[in-house]
C-alpha cells in the first residue's frame, strides 16, 4: 500500500498543496474553515508528515538534544563505583512525556568536562538541533559561554546561569528538610556526607543543612563533614572515614541516593542496623531508594516535573528568542521509608 501524499490530502480538502503545507506548519495565513477541511482530510486519510522532508522546506530542525555532562565517559552507569545518571534518565522520562504533543524528536549525548578545553559537544558543533537541555548539576562556564555566543535555545535543568532560562529545584530547602527530619526524629549528632566541589548544588546543600542545624541551636562539628562523588563507592569510603575518626554520630545525610547506598553498604558490613542503630537520609528519590534494604527515606526532587516543564520553557523559548529570561524554582518533597528512626 503506497503511502498517503501532501498531494493526496489536497486534493481531498479541494485546496493547493500550499495551503496543506501552510497549515501543518501552523501558518496564521489560512482560514479557519479551510483549516478544518484541511485537518478533516488529514484523519481521515490517516496522513503522517514527512520531518525530513519539512525540515528541508522550513528550513527548521524538528530534533532538540540533550546534553549530560560528566567526568567519566567510559564507566558503565550501572557499577557501584559509577555515577548512576539516575537525574538524567528520569529527567529525560519528563521531557520525553512532553514532546509526544509535538512533532519534534530528541538524541541525547554524554559530553565529558575536561579544563580548559574548548570542545564542543557533537550535537552542538555538528549544528544538529534546534534547542538544546543541559540537563544536571556539573557544568562547564567555557562550554556555557559557546552556547550562548551561538544563539541556540537552552534550558538548564538542575543547575542555574544569570543568561540561560532555567529550572530547578530549592536546592538547600531539599537538604533542610532532610536535616529537619532528622532533627524532628531526636538526632542531635548528624553527620553530612556532601558531593564533589565542582557541582553547582554542592554549596546550597551545604547551607540547607547548616540552616537545619542553626534553626535547631545545634552547633556545627565540621568534623562531621565529608565530601564524596556521586558515586556508592565514595559513600562507602567516606562513611568508613567518619566511623573510623570516631566522632559522635548517630545518623547521616547524603547528597544523593547512591552515596547514600554505599553508606549503607559500609554499616551492613561492620553490622550497624539500619534503623535501629543508626539513620540514613538521602537526596533525590532515585530508583536506588526503594531497592536498597531498608528502602531509603530521601528528598524528592521532581526529576519529572523539571522534565516536563523544562520541555515547554524550551519550546516557548524557541518561538520567543528576545524574551527575558525565564527562571523556575520547584518545591522539594520529603519521602518517608524505613532508614530513619527515632533516637529516645
Amino acid at each position: 500500500m503506497m503511502s498517503v501524499t501532501l498531494f493526496d490530502v489536497a486534493r481531498e480538502a479541494g485546496v493547493s498543496k500550499s495551503t496543506v503545507s501552510l497549515v501543518i506548519n501552523n501558518s496564521n495565513a489560512v482560514k479557519p474553515e479551510t483549516k478544518a477541511r484541511v485537518y478533516d482530510a488529514i484523519k481521515k486519510l490517516n496522513y503522517v508528515p514527512n520531518v525530513s522532508a519539512r525540515e528541508l522546506t522550513t528550513k527548521k530542525k524538528q530534533v532538540l538534544g540533550a546534553i549530560f555532562l560528566t567526568k567519566n565517559l567510559s564507566e558503565g552507569t550501572y557499577l557501584f563505583d559509577s555515577v548512576t545518571e539516575t537525574f538524567f534518565y528520569d529527567t529525560l522520562t519528563g521531557i520525553s512525556q512532553e514532546l509526544t504533543k509535538t512533532n519534534y524528536g530528541l538524541i541525547t549525548e554524554r559530553f565529558m568536562i575536561k579544563e580548559e578545553s574548548q570542545e564542543l559537544p557533537l550535537i552542538i558543533k555538528n549544528n544538529r538541533v534546534s534547542g538544546l537541555f543541559i540537563i544536571g548539576g556539573l557544568t562547564n562556564d567555557a562550554l556555557l559561554d559557546s552556547i550562548i555566543e551561538r544563539k541556540l535555545p537552552t534550558v538548564m535543568i538542575g543547575s542555574r546561569h544569570p543568561k540561560l532560562d532555567w529550572i530547578d529545584v530549592d536546592i538547600s530547602k531539599a537538604a533542610y528538610i532532610a536535616v529537619k527530619h532528622l532533627i524532628d526524629y531526636g538526632h542531635r549528632e548528624i553527620a553530612f556526607i556532601n558531593g564533589p566541589e565542582e557541582s553547582k548544588t554542592t554549596q546550597k546543600k551545604f547551607e540547607g543543612y547548616i540552616t537545619a542545624l542553626e534553626e535547631a541551636g545545634i552547633k556545627q562539628d565540621m568534623k562531621l563533614v565529608r565530601k564524596a562523588e556521586f558515586t556508592g563507592l565514595s559513600g562507602y569510603m567516606e562513611m568508613k572515614n567518619l566511623w573510623s575518626s570516631k566522632v559522635g554520630m548517630t545518623a547521616v545525610f547524603c547528597a544523593n541516593d547512591s552515596i547514600a547506598a554505599g553508606a549503607m553498604r559500609y554499616l551492613y558490613d561492620i553490622n550497624v542496623r539500619i534503623p535501629d542503630e543508626f539513620s540514613v537520609i538521602g537526596y533525590e528519590h532515585s530508583i536506588i531508594s526503594e531497592h536498597v534494604i531498608p528502602a531509603l527515606t530521601t528528598v524528592q526532587i521532581c526529576k519529572e516535573e523539571m522534565g516536563v516543564e523544562g520541555t515547554k520553557l524550551l519550546l516557548s523559548r524557541m518561538k520567543r528568542s528576545k524574551a527575558s529570561n525565564s527562571r523556575i524554582v520547584l518545591q522539594p518533597k520529603l519521602i518517608v521509608r524505613d532508614s530513619v528512626g527515632k533516637r529516645s
